[in-house]
C-alpha cells in the first residue's frame, strides 16, 4: 500500500477506495475484479498496482483511513479492560453499516488484523509487558472483538451500545463463564 505524500497518488487511493465501496453496494466483494474496480475509479491497472497489492489491501486502507479505532489511555477511575470494552462497544455501534458489509462479504478477518495491529501499536496497551505477551493479548482480544462483530452483524445489528460494552467485558474478563 502506498504511504507517501504525493497528492495525486493519495487522491487516486481515495478514488479507488470509494469505487470499491460503491461496487460492494452493487455486488458481492468476491465478484469484483481489479479491472472493474479500475474502470469504476477511472484509473489504470498500473496505477492500481502502484498504490495497492490487492482488493483486500484497499479494504485495509479504508479501515485505516475511515474506520480505525485507536485505544486511548484509560482514565484513572476505569480499568484498562473496561475502557477497551467501552471504546470498542462505541466503535461497533457507530460503524455498524461498514462492519456489516465486512461480515456480509466474509472479509471480517481484515477487521481482526486491523484491531490486532492497533492494539499492538498502542503504547497504552499493556505497558511494561514483554512484546510477545502483548502480541498474544492483542490477537486474543482482536479475535474476541471480531467474533462479537460477526454475531452482531448476523443478528441484525440490534444490540445496544451499552449491551455490547457489557457483553465484551463479560466475555473478555471471563465473567461470562462464571
Amino acid at each position: 500500500m502506498y504511504c507517501g505524500k504525493n497528492k495525486v497518488a493519495i487522491a487516486s487511493q481515495h478514488q479507488i477506495a470509494e469505487a470499491l465501496m460503491h461496487l460492494i453496494e452493487e455486488k458481492p466483494y468476491q465478484e469484483i475484479t481489479i479491472s472493474e474496480l479500475c474502470k469504476t475509479a477511472g484509473i489504470s491497472r498500473q496505477t492500481f498496482y502502484s498504490l495497492f497489492t490487492s482488493r483486500d489491501n484497499v479494504v485495509i486502507y479504508t479501515l485505516q483511513e475511515n474506520y480505525c479505532y485507536d485505544p486511548q489511555e484509560p482514565p484513572a477511575s476505569c480499568s484498562e479492560l473496561r475502557h477497551l470494552c467501552q471504546g470498542y462497544g462505541e466503535y461497533i455501534s457507530r460503524n455498524r453499516a461498514f462492519l456489516r458489509m465486512l461480515v456480509d462479504n466474509h472479509i471480517e478477518h481484515l477487521l481482526y488484523d486491523s484491531i490486532a495491529g492497533s492494539l499492538e501499536s498502542c503504547s497504552c496497551f499493556l505497558p511494561g509487558r514483554p512484546s510477545t505477551r502483548r502480541q498474544f493479548a492483542a490477537d486474543y482480544l482482536a479475535g474476541g472483538i471480531t467474533g462479537v462483530v460477526k454475531r452482531y452483524a448476523l443478528s441484525g445489528c440490534e444490540t445496544t451500545q451499552d449491551d455490547l460494552e457489557e457483553l465484551l467485558y463479560d466475555l473478555l474478563s471471563g465473567r461470562f463463564f462464571c
